[in-house]
Protein backbone atom coordinates (compact mmCIF):
# COMPACT_ATOMS: atom_id res chain seq x y z
CA UNK A 1 0.00 0.00 0.00
CA UNK A 2 1.94 3.13 -0.99
CA UNK A 3 2.20 5.50 2.09
CA UNK A 4 1.20 9.33 1.91
CA UNK A 5 2.97 12.12 3.51
CA UNK A 6 0.59 14.43 5.42
CA UNK A 7 1.26 18.24 4.15
CA UNK A 8 0.42 20.46 6.68
CA UNK A 9 -0.12 24.24 5.26
CA UNK A 10 2.25 27.06 5.63
CA UNK A 11 5.25 24.64 5.88
CA UNK A 12 8.68 25.37 3.55
CA UNK A 13 9.46 22.82 0.75
CA UNK A 14 12.42 22.07 2.94
CA UNK A 15 10.31 21.47 6.16
CA UNK A 16 8.58 18.80 4.18
CA UNK A 17 11.07 17.67 2.42
CA UNK A 18 13.02 16.88 6.13
CA UNK A 19 9.58 15.95 7.46
CA UNK A 20 9.01 13.16 5.28
CA UNK A 21 12.65 11.98 5.07
CA UNK A 22 11.68 11.06 9.17
CA UNK A 23 7.96 9.72 8.62
CA UNK A 24 9.98 6.45 6.28
CA UNK A 25 9.80 7.95 3.03
CA UNK A 26 13.30 7.72 1.50
CA UNK A 27 15.55 7.95 4.91
CA UNK A 28 16.92 10.18 7.65
CA UNK A 29 18.61 13.45 7.01
CA UNK A 30 20.43 15.82 8.55
CA UNK A 31 21.88 19.70 7.83
CA UNK A 32 23.92 21.85 10.06
CA UNK A 33 24.85 25.46 9.49
CA UNK A 34 28.62 25.93 9.36
CA UNK A 35 30.76 29.03 8.80
CA UNK A 36 31.81 30.12 5.49
CA UNK A 37 35.57 29.62 6.51
CA UNK A 38 38.08 32.35 7.04
CA UNK A 39 37.50 35.83 5.02
CA UNK A 40 34.56 34.65 3.33
CA UNK A 41 30.83 36.19 3.06
CA UNK A 42 31.85 38.93 5.04
CA UNK A 43 29.83 41.63 5.61
CA UNK A 44 30.41 45.77 4.96
CA UNK A 45 27.69 47.73 6.24
CA UNK A 46 26.33 50.62 3.91
CA UNK A 47 25.60 54.44 6.17
CA UNK A 48 23.21 57.33 5.06
CA UNK A 49 26.57 59.39 4.63
CA UNK A 50 24.62 62.12 2.97
CA UNK A 51 21.98 64.12 4.77
CA UNK A 52 18.62 63.65 2.39
CA UNK A 53 14.32 64.66 3.46
CA UNK A 54 12.93 61.99 4.98
CA UNK A 55 15.81 59.64 6.11
CA UNK A 56 17.56 59.47 9.30
CA UNK A 57 19.70 57.62 10.72
CA UNK A 58 18.13 55.29 13.90
CA UNK A 59 20.83 55.88 16.48
CA UNK A 60 21.46 59.54 16.32
CA UNK A 61 20.81 60.87 19.79
CA UNK A 62 19.69 64.76 18.21
CA UNK A 63 16.81 63.13 16.20
CA UNK A 64 16.01 60.15 18.75
CA UNK A 65 12.21 62.19 19.43
CA UNK A 66 11.73 62.97 16.21
CA UNK A 67 12.22 59.52 14.51
CA UNK A 68 10.32 57.78 17.57
CA UNK A 69 7.47 59.90 16.79
CA UNK A 70 7.63 59.62 13.19
CA UNK A 71 10.03 60.68 10.01
CA UNK A 72 7.64 63.32 7.89
CA UNK A 73 8.61 63.87 3.92
CA UNK A 74 9.79 67.58 5.16
CA UNK A 75 11.64 66.54 7.97
CA UNK A 76 15.58 67.35 7.63
CA UNK A 77 17.76 64.14 6.71
CA UNK A 78 19.92 63.34 9.14
CA UNK A 79 23.35 61.73 7.93
CA UNK A 80 26.08 59.09 10.05
CA UNK A 81 28.98 57.74 9.27
CA UNK A 82 28.87 55.30 11.77
CA UNK A 83 25.21 54.06 12.27
CA UNK A 84 23.83 51.63 10.28
CA UNK A 85 20.16 51.40 10.71
CA UNK A 86 18.18 53.87 9.09
CA UNK A 87 14.86 54.92 9.22
CA UNK A 88 12.84 56.05 6.31
CA UNK A 89 9.24 58.16 6.66
CA UNK A 90 6.39 58.18 3.99
CA UNK A 91 6.10 59.93 0.88
CA UNK A 92 4.47 63.11 0.59
CA UNK A 93 1.93 61.41 -1.88
CA UNK A 94 1.14 57.86 -2.75
CA UNK A 95 4.06 57.02 -4.05
CA UNK A 96 7.76 56.95 -4.08
CA UNK A 97 10.12 58.88 -1.26
CA UNK A 98 13.00 60.92 -2.22
CA UNK A 99 16.20 59.26 -3.22
CA UNK A 100 18.81 58.75 -0.80
CA UNK A 101 22.14 57.08 -1.42
CA UNK A 102 24.06 54.66 0.86
CA UNK A 103 27.72 54.20 0.90
CA UNK A 104 30.12 51.98 2.55
CA UNK A 105 33.25 53.46 4.74
CA UNK A 106 36.84 52.53 2.67
CA UNK A 107 38.35 49.56 3.68
CA UNK A 108 41.90 50.44 3.60
CA UNK A 109 43.58 47.14 5.06
CA UNK A 110 41.87 44.94 2.83
CA UNK A 111 41.74 43.98 -1.00
CA UNK A 112 37.93 42.55 -1.51
CA UNK A 113 35.96 40.62 -4.14
CA UNK A 114 32.42 41.90 -4.01
CA UNK A 115 29.97 38.27 -4.10
CA UNK A 116 26.40 39.97 -3.04
CA UNK A 117 23.79 42.16 -1.85
CA UNK A 118 21.87 42.16 1.00
CA UNK A 119 19.55 43.99 3.18
CA UNK A 120 17.35 43.78 6.61
CA UNK A 121 14.07 45.18 6.77
CA UNK A 122 12.12 45.79 9.85
CA UNK A 123 8.50 45.21 8.70
CA UNK A 124 5.37 45.21 11.28
CA UNK A 125 4.81 41.96 12.48
CA UNK A 126 0.89 42.91 11.09
CA UNK A 127 1.01 44.86 8.14
CA UNK A 128 -1.68 47.28 7.45
CA UNK A 129 -2.72 47.94 4.61
CA UNK A 130 -0.77 50.99 3.85
CA UNK A 131 2.56 49.42 5.02
CA UNK A 132 5.81 50.69 3.61
CA UNK A 133 8.31 48.83 1.58
CA UNK A 134 11.80 49.21 0.11
CA UNK A 135 13.49 49.13 -3.42
CA UNK A 136 16.97 49.64 -4.09
CA UNK A 137 19.03 50.26 -7.62
CA UNK A 138 22.62 51.55 -8.98
CA UNK A 139 24.84 49.52 -6.70
CA UNK A 140 28.11 50.80 -7.82
CA UNK A 141 31.78 50.29 -7.08
CA UNK A 142 33.69 53.29 -7.44
CA UNK A 143 31.10 55.59 -10.00
CA UNK A 144 31.53 52.20 -12.59
CA UNK A 145 28.61 50.36 -13.75
CA UNK A 146 25.48 49.44 -12.52
CA UNK A 147 26.40 45.70 -11.00
CA UNK A 148 22.01 45.10 -10.47
CA UNK A 149 20.29 43.51 -13.66
CA UNK A 150 17.44 45.80 -13.23
CA UNK A 151 18.14 49.47 -14.47
CA UNK A 152 15.65 51.09 -12.40
CA UNK A 153 14.47 50.17 -8.58
CA UNK A 154 14.00 46.41 -7.80
CA UNK A 155 11.91 45.63 -4.29
CA UNK A 156 13.76 44.97 -1.61
CA UNK A 157 12.27 41.55 -1.22
CA UNK A 158 15.14 40.24 -4.08
CA UNK A 159 18.22 40.66 -1.22
CA UNK A 160 16.76 40.08 2.13
CA UNK A 161 18.71 38.71 4.71
CA UNK A 162 17.67 35.08 5.80
CA UNK A 163 16.94 33.61 1.84
CA UNK A 164 19.29 29.92 0.60
CA UNK A 165 21.06 31.95 -1.81
CA UNK A 166 22.15 35.75 -2.94
CA UNK A 167 20.92 37.19 -5.58
CA UNK A 168 23.21 37.34 -8.07
CA UNK A 169 25.05 40.35 -10.02
CA UNK A 170 26.18 41.17 -13.05
CA UNK A 171 29.98 41.45 -11.71
CA UNK A 172 32.13 40.06 -8.89
CA UNK A 173 33.86 43.03 -9.09
CA UNK A 174 37.28 44.29 -6.94
CA UNK A 175 36.39 46.47 -3.81
CA UNK A 176 39.92 48.31 -3.10
CA UNK A 177 40.28 51.55 -0.96
CA UNK A 178 39.67 54.50 -1.97
CA UNK A 179 36.79 53.32 -4.08
CA UNK A 180 33.79 52.95 -1.95
CA UNK A 181 30.37 51.21 -2.89
CA UNK A 182 27.05 52.87 -3.57
CA UNK A 183 23.58 52.79 -4.03
CA UNK A 184 20.15 54.15 -4.33
CA UNK A 185 17.47 53.67 -1.86
CA UNK A 186 13.62 54.84 -2.05
CA UNK A 187 10.65 54.12 0.09
CA UNK A 188 7.23 53.02 -1.05
CA UNK A 189 4.08 53.58 0.27
CA UNK A 190 1.28 56.33 1.27
CA UNK A 191 0.95 59.35 3.09
CA UNK A 192 -0.21 58.06 6.56
CA UNK A 193 2.65 55.00 6.36
CA UNK A 194 4.06 54.31 9.30
CA UNK A 195 7.94 54.59 9.08
CA UNK A 196 10.00 51.72 8.05
CA UNK A 197 13.73 51.15 9.86
CA UNK A 198 16.03 48.54 7.26
CA UNK A 199 20.04 48.14 6.76
CA UNK A 200 21.88 47.04 3.62
CA UNK A 201 25.32 45.21 3.63
CA UNK A 202 27.45 44.42 1.06
CA UNK A 203 28.58 40.85 1.03
CA UNK A 204 32.24 40.11 0.18
CA UNK A 205 35.19 37.62 0.00
CA UNK A 206 38.49 38.95 1.89
CA UNK A 207 41.38 37.67 -0.78
CA UNK A 208 44.12 39.80 1.27
CA UNK A 209 44.45 41.02 4.52
CA UNK A 210 47.48 43.18 5.28
CA UNK A 211 47.12 42.06 9.15
CA UNK A 212 46.32 37.93 8.51
CA UNK A 213 47.48 37.29 4.88
CA UNK A 214 46.02 35.93 2.12
CA UNK A 215 42.44 33.61 2.59
CA UNK A 216 41.80 31.34 0.03
CA UNK A 217 38.50 32.52 -1.30
CA UNK A 218 35.15 30.60 -1.92
CA UNK A 219 35.39 28.63 -5.84
CA UNK A 220 32.84 31.46 -7.13
CA UNK A 221 34.97 34.29 -5.94
CA UNK A 222 38.80 32.97 -7.44
CA UNK A 223 40.16 33.68 -10.74
CA UNK A 224 39.05 31.36 -12.70
CA UNK A 225 35.73 31.37 -12.15
CA UNK A 226 36.01 35.26 -13.46
CA UNK A 227 36.93 34.49 -16.55
CA UNK A 228 35.16 35.63 -19.99
CA UNK A 229 35.36 36.69 -23.47
CA UNK A 230 34.24 40.11 -23.46
CA UNK A 231 31.72 42.66 -22.59
CA UNK A 232 29.21 41.97 -25.40
CA UNK A 233 27.41 39.70 -26.57
CA UNK A 234 24.68 38.92 -29.64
Amino acid sequence: MPRFTRMSPGESASQKIDRALTEGVGGLQFTAQSPPGIGRLIRIPFYHQVATNGYAALGVPSTFAQVAAAIQPVNPGIASVIEPMIIVGPPAAIGATNIAQLQTPQISWALLRIVGFECNVMYPVVPATDAMDLAFSDLQIGGGANLFVHENFGPAGIYLMGQDSFAGLRDYPILQSPNTATVNIQGVGAVNSAPLTFSANLVCEILQDDNYGAHVPGPYARSGAMVRKGGSFV
